[in-house]
């Protein structure tokens, strides 16, 4: 089982509501920084200055990739906004790692170890949350970190990678 007393401050936890009603808040942030950098980048791509000198300017075709890049990018933000408006997270206590699970792990390659706080869920994203002093990772069910956690309870150990590289996991909570 785990070392850490239940008062631990490694152990707090946020509610699963709030995490995502700050994870929607940072994706909308995000969106209205992608928005901007579109509009920038299109009026780059558009601007007189952009038409090509000779022919082997490419300046008007740099701008015009950044601008799709933005375009996508914009596209891939949406679908997680529209998806994080409709997740809602499974109740509060969870016994097992899965997708919804808050989850507090030891994360520890060779010597070091670290405690981090995993917010699992069934939607494409990787962001880090931080509410007062806690940071929450909010992690896709399918990255490598979660699928080795699946399934397990508190106390369980998980490795993640091989040889030299691997590196152990206790599962220290589950909410």
């Amino acid at each position: 089982m785990t070392d850490c007393p239940p008062d631990d401050p490694a152990l707090t936890l946020p509610a699963k509501a709030d995490i995502v009603i700050a994870l929607r808040a940072q994706i909308a942030a995000q969106l209205q920084r992608a928005h901007a950098a579109a509009a920038t980048a299109f009026a780059a791509a558009t601007h007189e200055e952009a038409r090509p000198e000779n022919k082997y300017d490419t300046r008007a075709l740099e701008q015009s990739y950044l601008s799709a890049g933005q375009a996508a990018r914009i596209a891939a933000l949406r679908g997680l906004n529209a998806a994080l408006h409709t997740y809602q997270p499974p109740p509060e206590r969870m016994e097992r790692v899965g997708p919804g699970a808050l989850v507090v792990v030891e994360h520890r390659a060779g010597e070091a170890a670290t405690v981090r706080r995993l917010f699992i869920v069934p939607l494409s994203v990787g962001e880090l949350i931080t509410m007062g002093d806690v940071q929450i990772h909010v992690v896709d069910a399918h990255a490598p970190m979660p699928l080795a956690l699946r399934g397990r309870e508190e106390g369980d150990v998980a490795v993640l990678g091989s040889g030299p590289k691997a590196r152990a996991l206790t599962v220290l909570a589950v909410r």
